[in-house]
């Protein structure tokens, strides 16, 4: 079982021991989850997420997810930002509140 996104599903990555956090077959569900918090890449998804909400304006928006853009962007979770943000979540909020502005202006 693979946790925070299912792009990371058969991924080889040695330092994150491939993203498993458990076998189905040998631990409940319920289980895998409560020791979820000690993978070292969800511990960094988790700290990229504290780094997000500290320094983006848009946090309350976007709450900060998307752990396969942070890896397969930067190579790891615990980054703040990435094209995939910038693009689908700041230029539309961006966007929308420049046409905003723009409307209330006349």
């Amino acid at each position: 079982m693979v946790l925070l996104s299912p792009e990371l599903a058969g991924i080889t990555a040695p330092a994150y021991d491939d993203f498993l956090a458990g076998n189905v077959l040998r631990q409940s569900i319920p289980v895998i989850l409560a020791h979820a918090h000690r993978l070292r890449y969800v511990q960094e998804f988790l700290d990229g997420l504290d780094g997000c909400e500290t320094t983006c304006d848009l946090f309350s928006w976007c709450r900060g997810a998307q752990a396969g853009n942070r890896y397969f962007e930067h190579g790891r979770f615990d980054r703040t930002e990435t094209n995939y943000c910038r693009v689908s979540r700041q230029a539309l909020v961006t966007a929308l509140a420049d046409m905003a502005t723009r409307e209330e202006n006349g």
